[in-house]
């Protein structure tokens, strides 16, 4: 599958519209797709990994992680994402994290499961006055820039080009009454 292609596909997934920072980081081959040590502490880089599993879990395809997407999203935190880019995220996941000690007493990581997704959909709820289709302007907060860099890692996987997603080299003739129950998932080309 080339790379364009899987451009124009994810374009449908995240509604036409991809941040300049997640398309540029999308064209860099993987082995040169190296994060910048230090611009992610410990902390922050394990609970933007954990949002990015609790976005897209393990079911009958591999979940984010799994997929290589902690590694896309360090990478384009660290390299690709602008300075106000990267304050918007570690503004929204700093006070996600003091949320966590405030509202539960713990820290996120150590949370049950159920809490961090309560935390997550809080995060979206005060950025749904937002365009939830903004990903990466500098209005959209924490929860859009991480889900976006989410879906954006994930479809552009292997993983999630060829396993989660069908794909069909050549699609063949036009069936407009095909079973969505006999494909079970959506096809990329």
């Amino acid at each position: 599958m080339q790379r364009r292609e899987l451009l124009k596909g994810l374009a449908v997934v995240l509604g036409g519209v991809v941040s300049q920072s997640c398309s540029k980081a999308v064209e860099v081959p993987l082995a040169q797709r190296i994060a910048v040590p230090g611009v992610l502490s410990e902390e922050q880089r394990a609970v933007a990994h954990r949002c990015a599993d609790l976005i897209i879990p393990a079911t009958d395809t591999p979940s984010a992680l799994q997929a290589g997407v902690g590694e896309f999203l360090d990478y384009v935190i660290s390299v690709w994402y602008r300075a106000d880019e990267r304050e918007v995220f570690f503004a929204g996941l700093n006070e996600m994290l003091m949320d966590s000690q405030s509202t539960y007493g713990g820290d996120f990581l150590s949370l049950p499961e159920s809490s961090q997704i309560s935390m997550l959909k809080a995060s979206e709820g005060r950025e749904s006055g937002n365009d939830p289709f903004a990903f990466g302007d500098s209005e959209g907060g924490y929860f859009n820039k991480i889900k976006e860099l989410t879906v954006t890692g994930y479809y552009t996987s292997e993983v999630g080009a060829t396993i989660e997603r069908k794909y069909v080299p050549m699609p063949g003739s036009y069936d407009g009454d095909y079973k969505f129950s006999e494909v079970g998932r959506l096809w990329a080309s």
